[in-house]
């Protein structure tokens, strides 16, 4: 039993490792690690938020940005 679950988590972890949108994210995250997390965060905003508040959610990223 032990056995298979080895080789479970073997086979897991080589699929993730191949996979491409994981690959790519990994690259970005390496790349410029701030600039991938405010770029996801401001996806979810612009979801969740309305046009307005978005506009000044942005605004207030542009004031506060140090970099």
């Amino acid at each position: 039993m032990n056995k298979k679950l080895e080789i479970d988590k073997i086979i897991k972890n080589f699929a993730k490792n191949k996979s491409l949108p994981y690959l790519t994210a990994l690259t970005k995250i390496k790349k410029d690690r701030k600039g991938y997390f405010q770029a996801k965060d401001i996806k979810q905003q612009k979801k969740s938020l309305s046009t307005d508040r978005f506009q000044q959610y942005l605004k207030d990223l542009a004031e506060y940005d140090t970099d």
